[in-house]
């Protein structure tokens, strides 16, 4: 589960924490950042598919209230962030999710994410998985078409990725989160580390701390993603029943 984020905040610094925090959860991807709510206000359609809409209350040309008044429909939630604590009544009217008092720490942030998986785990809505799907190369007007489950790995380099498949390494000018949004149609990628996502179908073995993948690529597990990796390994492996091995007759 990928969440769209969208912010909409005029102080710059404000803006980093919660970029900062977004990129710091798996399950988030930052789709759009407006620090002017009127072009947020003009921009923003239902076809964004926004999950998360962070918004602040005090901005020029137009409030937070105001702003949500209309943007509320097309975010599947609402979360305001202010320094103000005197519209939290007005912004559950306007059926705020959460309504978070700056500075926003990390672990407010968590709290307020964690209760909105909580709302998703309640009334689950299953994606459509798609049998292909479209990526734009590096190279013009080249559009090549992927299924899902033919990718290998993702591997992330300076300000583009590789989608090794298959059949070929394509070179797309995408965020690691952003393929792995597109692509995750079968729930199968997972990351192994900052600049590696992985089809977990496509492991052929592991040894120590190093995965092998099929064609022979070793990828090595960063220490932030060993810990879900191997409880995934640990609960997917067989394992005899019995305490100790038989005798040699």
């Amino acid at each position: 589960m990928l969440l769209n984020c969208v912010i909409i905040e005029d102080e710059n610094h404000a803006i980093e924490l919660l970029t900062d925090h977004i990129q710091n959860m798996p399950n988030l991807h930052l789709l759009k950042v407006y620090s002017q709510p009127i072009i947020a206000l003009a921009e923003i359609t239902e076809e964004d598919h926004i999950d998360i809409l962070f918004m602040d209350i005090n901005m020029p040309g137009i409030s937070g209230m105001d702003l949500a008044k209309i943007l509320r429909p097309k975010a599947r939630f609402l979360i305001f962030t202010t320094a103000y604590h005197q519209y939290a009544v007005e912004a559950f009217e306007l059926e705020a999710d959460q309504y978070i008092i700056k500075p926003v720490t990390f672990p407010k942030f968590t709290v307020a994410i964690e209760k909105i998986i909580r709302k998703i785990g309640k009334a689950p809505v299953q994606p459509v998985a798609k049998s292909e799907i479209f990526i734009k190369t590096g190279v013009m007007n080249k559009i090549i078409k992927v299924s899902p489950e033919e990718v290998i790995y993702l591997e992330a380099r300076d300000n583009y990725i590789i989608v090794h498949t298959d059949k070929d390494s394509i070179i797309t000018y995408l965020t690691l989160k952003e393929a792995l949004h597109t692509l995750n149609q079968l729930n199968n990628l997972v990351q192994v580390q900052k600049s590696f996502v992985i089809a977990r179908n496509k492991i052929e073995m592991i040894e120590g701390n190093l995965i092998i993948m099929v064609k022979g690529t070793q990828i090595p597990i960063g220490n932030t993603y060993k810990k879900s990796f191997f409880d995934y390994v640990k609960n997917n492996t067989v394992v005899s029943a019995r305490i100790k091995p038989p005798k040699p007759q």
